[in-house]
């Protein structure tokens, strides 16, 4: 399992100085998505290059660490592609500096990241915002050492992810997930899922006080429920809004709780989730946390942001101001 960096101080997201990107190296997934669009690639280098800045293409995490540890690399005016889903953009976070930013150039299958920020697979876009984006400091999480951006979740969601997991042959479609979808719904027992949380305690209603890293967490009474779910971005496959309120620069993860199990139970929650009801009903919880950690009896998947990471039980912790990102101008 890649090991997580241990860079300097996060980058600020505004600096008199000069920062103009001179170095690129696309990392790209050879598995991610369809592999509809590989062409862009190609386009990009071609584009960027003709804009005079030194680019490189690997699928390799060892030869951009390499290149990063060369003392005639300017860590200032170097920048990563992500060409692949959010499982490539999380690895290369896990295993570059955090000043260095990353530009995700979606080919995944959900590209839930880049969804939320408006990233491009386009090659004409991926360079103009290289070119003219602005710098974004946000926090990432880690699940028992695992570098996440999005999301981490266990229960029948990610017995699906790991069904998949488990047939994969190459690139996938949306309707790839058809058969792990009745694999889960045939075989899943819908365990009770154990969450022990440490709470960031609000400020008091009209206080000026802030949440700081020294703040002291609260021990909160255990929730046992069916569905487990922490978001660091408002974001979850197929558009569904989980979470809304969760924020990628707040020093905290947002835990969603469902308590019941079963397959009619889940189509009650889905259901209200995509009326946006479900956040009032009694059998769902919510917690900000720093820190949690989930156990079961018997032998639970967890995924992190879309790919299968294991069985509980897992230690999840957030990582403030741990990524920047260049993110598309606005116009």
């Amino acid at each position: 399992m890649p090991t997580v960096s241990s860079p300097s101080q996060p980058a600020p997201e505004t600096e008199n100085l000069d920062r103009k990107i001179r170095e690129v190296w696309i990392s790209a997934s050879p598995k991610a998505g369809s592999g509809a669009g590989r062409h862009q690639i190609d386009r990009l280098v071609t584009r960027l290059r003709g804009n005079g800045i030194d680019c490189h293409v690997t699928h390799s995490i060892e030869a951009l660490q390499k290149r990063i540890a060369d003392p005639s690399t300017s860590t200032a005016h170097f920048a990563v592609v992500a060409a692949g889903g959010d499982g490539t953009v999380a690895l290369i976070a896990q295993n570059i500096p955090r000043e260095i930013p990353i530009v995700p150039m979606p080919m995944g299958t959900e590209n839930l990241l880049a969804r939320h920020w408006g990233f491009s697979p386009d090659a004409v876009d991926v360079a103009a915002t290289i070119e003219r984006g602005e710098r974004f400091v946000m926090d990432a999480g880690l699940a028992n050492g695992r570098l996440f951006l999005v999301m981490v979740t266990a229960g029948m969601d990610a017995e699906v992810v790991r069904g998949m997991h488990l047939t994969r042959r190459g690139h996938i479609r949306r309707w790839s997930y058809t058969r792990p979808i009745l694999r889960a719904i045939s075989r899943y027992a819908y365990p009770l899922i154990r969450s022990v949380e440490a709470v960031t305690p609000a400020p008091e209603p009209g206080s000026e006080t802030t949440i700081s890293a020294d703040t002291d967490d609260i021990q909160q009474p255990p929730i046992e429920a069916c569905w487990m779910m922490a978001f660091n971005l408002p974001r979850y496959a197929a558009g569904l809004g989980i979470e809304p309120n969760a924020k990628p620069d707040d020093g905290l993860l947002d835990v969603i709780a469902m308590r019941r199990g079963f397959f009619w139970s889940g189509l009650n929650y889905l259901a209200r989730i995509k009326l946006g009801w479900h956040l009032s009903h009694p059998d769902v919880s919510r917690r900000r946390v720093r820190r949690v950690t989930w156990t079961a009896p018997t032998r639970v998947p967890y995924q992190v942001d879309g790919d299968y990471a294991g069985r509980l039980p897992v230690e999840i912790e957030v990582l403030p101001a741990r990524v920047t990102l260049l993110r598309p101008a606005i116009a």
